[in-house]
């Protein structure tokens, strides 16, 4: 099946389950309305950007300051959101917002390879905003807290001082600015979000934009390609995916029964809960995450650092596993199972060449302990 088909079936399903969940939860009638609009909006530049035509068309229609026209679209509509929603602090909110939308594409703009000082400094000092705005905002991180801002600060701090001059010189720093950034926005609630439907959500409104600030990010820098993001599967990729399933089940289920961090069962959710809880796992979870960490980050650390393929998988797996240390309880268990996990998303990624097998995987897994392990 063609995958601008395959997307389009994703699009209406979503928006059906969208539907029927904002109705479960009574969400205001207005509010409803709108937000279903401006959801069907966002899951509609979601998956267009499955279509890798878009890598010849898009740099062509954002020339000379275009390519800010979606960052401003997208702030416009969260400005609207929060004038409904009566966010605490929304003028606060709505800078910060700004920032964050805006900056992502300014990192891109100035695109370049080689690692200069100034680069490395600009880049490091952007990624204060996504892993500090709340804490201006209000919050009061614990020490777990401050210790994973700590790490996520040390990531890319590493990368510059731990890399040969030879590498540096493929660092591309502010691309990878940019993708922290985004990412950071997200894990660590910089920006105050705003549920779709107002009220009764789903998910945040920012971070289905970010998502689609992040594709559209990794499209202007000629990276769509290199991610594998397209619907259009062949039979060896579904083998692909279930052999990497099975794999990974063999080794994590034993582990997670013997140290107690999964456990069989009692109640299964609905058969409509079931179908609702696996489409949001796939969109919301399963696809971005294998987006970042397997189509992105791995590609990048493949271009960058030119190891091994094996080391590069173990490098990117450890970074995935880490990206799950704030998911209580039982971090560290959580930290070797998502390791573990990454490890086989990674192989599906790499012996496919594409992203939504091992997202197909991801979601397996999720959706595996999440109805059948939720004891």
């Amino acid at each position: 099946m063609r995958n601008s088909r395959i997307a389009f079936i994703l699009w209406f399903l979503s928006i059906i389950a969208f539907i029927v969940i904002a109705a479960q939860r009574e969400a205001q009638i207005g509010t409803f309305i709108f937000s279903t609009i401006v959801y069907a909006l966002l899951m509609g530049l979601y998956l267009m950007f499955s279509d890798v035509r878009l890598t010849d068309v898009l740099p062509q229609v954002t020339r000379n300051g275009g390519e800010y026209g979606l960052p401003g679209f997208l702030f416009l509509l969260y400005v609207i959101f929060v004038v409904i929603a009566h966010l605490t602090n929304p003028v606060i909110a709505v800078v910060v917002a700004g920032a964050t939308l805006w900056v992502p594409v300014g990192l891109w703009s100035r695109n370049e390879e080689a690692l200069t000082p100034i680069q490395a400094v600009a880049g490091l000092a952007v990624l204060l905003i996504p892993l500090g705005a709340d804490i201006v905002l209000g919050a009061r991180p614990d020490a777990v807290g401050i210790a994973l801002r700590l790490g996520a600060f040390a990531l890319p701090a590493l990368l510059i001082l731990l890399t040969t001059r030879e590498q540096k010189s493929r660092l591309n720093f502010y691309f990878a600015s940019a993708v922290l950034f985004m990412w950071y926005t997200i894990e660590f609630g910089a920006v105050p979000d705003v549920s779709l439907p107002i009220g009764a959500g789903l998910i945040g409104y920012m971070k289905l934009a970010l998502i689609v600030l992040f594709l559209y990010v990794v499209t202007l820098s000629n990276r769509l390609p290199d991610v594998g993001f397209t619907f259009s599967l062949m039979r060896r990729d579904w083998r692909e995916a279930l052999i990497n399933f099975a794999l990974f089940s063999i080794i994590a289920v034993p582990f997670g029964l013997i140290t107690g961090f999964i456990k069989p069962s009692t109640v299964l959710p609905s058969l409509l809960e079931i179908v609702g809880r696996g489409i949001a796992i796939f969109l919301f979870v399963a696809l971005p995450e294998e987006l970042l960490f397997r189509g992105v980050i791995h590609r990048y650390l493949e271009r960058v650092l030119r190891w091994p393929q094996l080391a590069t998988l173990i490098l990117s797996s450890v970074i995935f596993g880490a990206a799950h240390l704030n998911n209580p309880p039982n971090v560290g268990y959580y930290f070797i199972l998502a390791t573990l996990a990454g490890l086989f998303y990674g192989r599906t990624f790499l012996r496919t060449g594409k992203v939504v097998p091992a997202a197909m995987v991801h979601l397996a897994v999720d959706w595996t302990w999440g109805v059948i392990f939720a004891g």
